[in-house]
């Protein structure tokens, strides 16, 4: 049996399997519009807002480009903050929804702060929508989101402000109202600790009034009707009713444990991690704040990822794109332990001492 070290999905927890592997439900049903407040309720608690939180099946890439399509039109200006590949991705969904896209970004593994958004948005005016990626798992460098979002609400208080925080729900301090969030976006398959198929969409009052003023340019994307059904406590499309019985499981668990305790774990976790990964001699890839992946270099790193995925049965993920053969990444967040790393740095340390040892650094 293989084992998950990647950064999502990650492992899933007997009692989440457990729910989803229970009788299927009518997605009409009493029993099921039961359990669907729950989890609506549950969302709200763990994106620490009040206003909705919708729930489409798909991945956090759908919920991304629903927002998208039910927000832009044609023309619009749009500022896209990006430090890695899935900043790079939503300017290309902007722009193929029409939008004129304005870039801030940075080399993949560096950090874009408050006083460069702060900088760009002075020499530009009339934008609609600011989006950005909170914590890349590409790079494993997570941004200073409320600073930024300040510095957003004194230069441009008109626009939407938009963000990708698959790899920081349920990991990191999300404070969706509290920080005048318009669209936050996450997958199941990280912090939520559930299998990949849904993505979950907070949205702002200001983000339902700009969805239901602009004309409908999709359709299973189209977050009005998604919201009008919500409101009426129903699913618009028939939803994958395993996946939510087992989020509504993950939820209650999270919640037990209480935001707060749920985010020191990640950044002990995340410490303990870059503590092992140090003493081996491997060096961190950019300037690593992300308490979901932990992203590592060293010589023929490509060699270890591979002997841990053959001899080991472990699977830690690659660099992607540019990256591709120069990093490993380690998946640190939802149901992942401490007893978990130090299984698998043992693993890395039998790898490293073997009679044609990894060539160190």
């Amino acid at each position: 049996m293989k084992h998950l070290f990647t950064p999502g999905p990650v492992p899933v927890p007997s009692s989440v399997v457990e729910a989803c592997a229970k009788p299927v439900l009518y997605h009409r049903s009493t029993e099921f519009r039961e359990l669907s407040q729950r989890v609506w309720k549950g969302l709200q608690e763990v994106f620490v807002t009040t206003n909705p939180v919708l729930v489409l099946a798909g991945s956090g890439m759908t919920g991304i480009e629903a927002c998208i399509a039910s927000t832009v039109s044609p023309g619009d200006r749009v500022l896209v903050l990006h430090h890695g590949r899935f900043g790079e991705r939503l300017v290309t969904i902007n722009q193929r929804y029409g939008a004129h896209v304005i870039e801030l970004g940075v080399a993949w593994g560096e950090e874009i702060t408050a006083d460069m958004v702060e900088e760009r948005l002075s020499g530009i005016g009339n934008i609609t929508t600011v989006w950005l990626v909170h914590s890349e798992t590409s790079t494993g460098v997570t941004l200073p989101l409320s600073e930024i979002t300040s510095a957003i609400q004194r230069m441009a208080p008109d626009a939407l402000i938009m963000v990708d925080a698959v790899l920081t729900v349920a990991i990191e301090p999300v404070l969706t109202e509290e920080w005048k969030l318009d669209a936050v976006v996450s997958g199941v398959q990280k912090g939520l600790m559930c299998p990949p198929g849904l993505a979950a969409v907070a949205v702002s009052k200001r983000m339902i009034d700009r969805i239901r003023s602009v004309p409908a340019r999709s359709y299973t994307l189209d977050l009005a009707t998604v919201l009008k059904d919500y409101e009426r406590g129903l699913f618009t499309w028939t939803p994958p009713v395993s996946l939510i019985a087992g989020l509504d499981v993950a939820l209650g668990m999270i919640l037990h444990r209480g935001l707060p305790a749920t985010w020191a774990d990640h950044q002990e976790r995340a410490s303990h991690v870059r503590m092992l990964a140090r003493s081996r001699r491997f060096t961190e890839f950019g300037v690593g704040t992300s308490c979901g992946v932990v992203v590592l270099q060293r010589n023929n790193i490509q060699s270890v990822i591979d002997h841990l995925a053959n001899e080991h049965n472990m699977i830690v993920s690659g660099g992607q794109d540019q990256l591709k053969g120069q990093i490993m990444r380690i998946g640190i967040c939802g149901s992942y332990t401490t007893e978990m790393m130090n299984t698998l740095f043992h693993a890395i340390d039998a790898i490293l001492s073997t009679e044609n040892p990894i060539a160190p650094l």
